[in-house]
């Protein structure tokens, strides 16, 4: 028997509270470091420390080719983890602090230009001291998430018990991207957006990391585990089990398109507002609080909408609203209505609740299949390969963007007044055009996603 007579997740059990609020704190922490990364770091490596828009963006993508080994390697490694703690809490703890330490340093960087080269001389320093910041964020981020995202297919086997673990999970991300997005584009408008105002954001959001994670370390200390498995299987044979896990493939694809879109909107945010449509960045919170509103508000009712409709069915909906909030900006114009920012803001917490909360409810279903199918537990695995997924698409639209601006030969000083209409096109490529194409393209997947509760219950009726 491959789990601890003690910490034997029940079916349909509900799980407490206190546990469900204690993993969750996690999210916040993940939240702060992953949108701020996405949303301020790519406006701070170009007007801040005066990087060109193409070669940040570039950076910020060979980051994450470091993914492909740094993401498997720990969800292997957490996998066949042994001891009292669990398989994923003693990565959850190591994590933090690599994590926390990583955001202070990225918004740290010692080098401001500009740069006559970014090849040679100081340019060529900024730019091996951006890139190990990133990749240590990279690695940060790989220690904590990794196994935390394997721990709701182990904490219970409850079909739409794993939605309401996941409802909670989004509710506090919300809350971590409404202060690391809005409220720091707040903090940096009132101290000047220059370099001292992101070294404090930075600092604020690495202590507001470090005790989120741990408190998501401590509180889980009594979450159900699966021990690890004995691996009889064949290299071919675990392979064969990720190609014949259809769902999941369904869901990487998925998230991979969405996610694109999602960091292409956030990191081009901010220069929509400050370059184009010369909106001050303490109106961000207009956008974001309503957003995190609607988040909390929404999530468990569309947790119990889900009930009825079915998970694949609230999906297909929020990926509908995603596009249409992305193409709302179209129309955005310098004055823009605070009125307008806030409905938009509350519509697409709506979208990114569903979002969020039905693929990684999904996705826990498809560690559950991969074990019907292999005998093994490789939750750790499959939350790995989800993660390079996610920072792959996070990588993607900071070089879309930047690529776009090089394009229209964007320059940080140009005033409002003059943008060009090349500068606002490439600006709406990533918040607008991207987003919507790629929930389409979401929804065209979706439509062949076939694991639904019924179809697991027949697969535990068979292995049990």
């Amino acid at each position: 028997m491959d789990i601890p007579l003690s910490k034997t997740p029940e079916l349909e059990r509900s799980l407490p509270v206190s546990l469900k609020a204690y993993w969750a704190t996690g999210a916040f922490g993940v939240a702060i470091l992953m949108n701020g990364i996405s949303a301020l770091a790519m406006f701070y490596f170009v007007s801040v420390l005066k990087i060109p828009p193409a070669f940040a963006g570039f950076l910020i993508f060979l980051s994450k080719i470091y993914d492909a080994i740094s993401d498997p390697l720990t969800g292997y490694m957490s996998d066949k983890t042994s001891g009292t703690q669990g398989r994923r809490r003693p990565w959850l703890f190591w994590g933090a602090i690599v994590s926390a330490f990583s955001f202070c340093a990225v918004f740290t960087i010692p080098f401001v230009g500009p740069f006559e080269s970014m090849t040679s001389g100081p340019g060529l320093m900024a730019s091996i001291y951006v890139l190990a910041a990133l990749v240590l964020y990279t690695s940060g981020y790989s220690l904590f998430n990794v196994p935390y995202m394997a721990m709701p297919a182990e904490m219970t086997t409850g079909y739409h018990e794993r939605s309401s673990i996941h409802g909670w999970r989004v509710m506090f991300a919300s809350i971590g991207g409404f202060l690391s997005q809005s409220a720091a584009g707040a903090v940096l408008q009132i101290m000047g957006k220059d370099w001292n105002a992101h070294a404090a954001v930075g600092a604020l959001g690495g202590a507001l990391i470090l005790a989120a994670m741990l408190t998501a370390w401590w509180g889980t200390r009594n979450a159900p585990y699966h021990a690890r498995t004995q691996n009889n299987l064949s290299f071919f044979e675990q392979f064969m089990g990720f190609v014949r896990n259809k769902p999941f493939q369904q869901i990487l694809a998925i998230k991979l398109v969405q996610l694109i879109g999602v960091s292409a909107s956030s990191g081009g945010l901010m220069f929509f507002l400050v370059s184009v449509i010369d909106m001050p960045l303490t109106k961000l919170p207009f956008i974001g609080g309503p957003m995190t509103i609607a988040v909390l508000v929404c999530t468990p009712l569309l947790v119990r909408i889900s009930k009825h409709v079915g998970k694949r069915g609230a999906y297909v909906v929020s990926s509908i609203i995603t596009g249409l909030v992305g193409l709302s900006w179209m129309t955005a114009i310098p004055g823009e209505p605070i009125t307008l920012l806030a409905l938009r803001g509350f519509v697409n917490g709506i979208a990114f609740a569903g979002n969020v909360v039905f693929a990684m409810s999904m996705l826990t279903d498809a560690m559950e299949l991969d074990y019907h199918y292999t005998g093994l537990r490789r939750e750790g695995m499959y939350s790995a390969l989800y993660s390079f997924v996610e920072k792959l698409a996070a990588a993607l639209g900071p070089l879309i963007l930047g690529l776009a601006l090089s394009g229209a030969k964007f320059n940080p000083l140009t005033p409002p007044s003059e943008v060009t209409p090349a500068v606002r096109e490439a600006v709406l490529l990533s918040i607008a055009y991207i987003p919507a194409t790629m929930s389409l393209l979401a929804i065209f997947i979706l439509w062949f996603y076939r694991l639904d509760e019924a179809a697991l219950n027949k697969l535990r009726a068979k292995s049990f």
